[in-house]
């Protein structure tokens, strides 16, 4: 009989002293869009948030905070990020160029291990 090996979980343990915010950035105004197709916003919109990932990770090496973050979640075509990182990164997030609010991640999230069908 062959045993199977444990599952890593989806997430690595977050350190107690973390929380999870939703940072907003800008995007591009709706007339900067128009004139572009349906895919070609959604790559517009992906890069968008994914150029203001980089500027936030850039800004809080800048500002001496990268060791209080511990995770930020991969760009998506909305304007918003999530970071998990300590409450004194949550209060400068705001200070951040092209941030456009910070606020505390409350929602229930569900990991699933495995998918079946009913």
């Amino acid at each position: 009989m062959q045993t199977k090996s444990p599952r890593e979980p989806i997430h690595p343990h977050v350190p107690p002293d973390m929380i999870e915010v939703v940072v907003t950035v800008d995007r591009p105004a709706s007339h900067e869009l128009t004139g572009f197709n349906r895919g070609e916003k959604y790559n517009l919109l992906k890069a968008n948030t994914a150029k203001r990932k980089n500027e936030i990770t850039d800004w809080l090496k800048a500002q001496g905070l990268a060791d209080e973050v511990f995770r930020i979640e991969e760009p998506t075509v909305f304007n918003q990020l999530f970071i998990t990182c300590t409450p004194n990164v949550a209060k400068q997030l705001e200070h951040a160029a092209s941030v456009v609010s910070v606020s505390r991640n409350l929602a229930f999230r569900v990991e699933l291990a495995s998918f079946s069908r009913v």
